[in-house]
């Protein structure tokens, strides 16, 4: 019976997952086309992780854009927070 409780969790959770993801990838994009134009952009897809990491900070800092950071970081500690609680009743993630 645990198993069918989570599953909405498990649901949400990777809706959530696909959205801000893909959320904070268009932000983090959007400001290094800003910032560094095109060839900034083919850099930042080139590395990635780096890209989704730094640039929120880098929003906040130069431009005092906080979006970006809650976003990226605000967004998957809401996603682990689902993936958790679905964790706790099911006591595994996938089953």
């Amino acid at each position: 019976m645990g198993k069918v409780i989570s599953w909405p969790f498990k649901i949400a959770g990777a809706i959530g997952f696909a959205v801000f993801g893909l959320w904070g990838l268009i932000l983090s994009t959007v400001i290094i086309n800003e910032v560094a134009g095109f060839v900034g952009v083919v850099v930042g897809f080139l590395l990635l992780p780096v890209m989704y990491i730094a640039v929120p900070w880098y929003a906040l800092a130069a431009q005092g854009n906080f979006l970006p950071l809650l976003v990226n970081y605000g967004g998957f500690l809401l996603v682990a927070i689902l993936f958790g609680i679905a964790h706790l009743i099911s006591g595994s993630y996938w089953d």
